[in-house]
């Protein structure tokens, strides 16, 4: 990430807002490598069960939102964030599973 600006280097709504840009064009690309994560775990997942992985989706969510909290971010507000990324996710992952186990029954 190439940032040209630290915060208090800004002059004015449009440098911050072309830092902010770069921002969260670097957080869309991690978001899209995460996903390619989320695709190939389905290889490992062979039910619903372990697709939706309860105890896991409650770890992560607790755990990203003490991470909010300690970078001085609201913990519930990035709670609700990764639920809905993680929720997203599984169902993405039920979509894959459900192909895959169709591509197997049909050998």
């Amino acid at each position: 990430m190439k940032l040209t600006k630290t915060p208090s280097e800004c002059n004015d709504k449009e440098d911050i807002r072309t830092q902010i840009d770069i921002i969260d064009k670097e957080i869309i690309a991690l978001f899209g490598l995460r996903f390619q994560y989320v695709n190939e775990i389905v290889k490992f997942k062979t039910d619903i069960e372990s697709v939706i992985a309860q105890s896991r989706r409650d770890q992560v969510i607790a755990e990203r939102g003490k991470w909010a909290e300690e970078h001085g971010l609201d913990k519930v507000t990035f709670e609700q964030i990764y639920r809905f990324l993680v929720d997203h996710n599984i169902v993405k992952e039920l979509e894959i599973l459900e192909k895959k186990i169709f591509e197997n029954k049909s050998i």
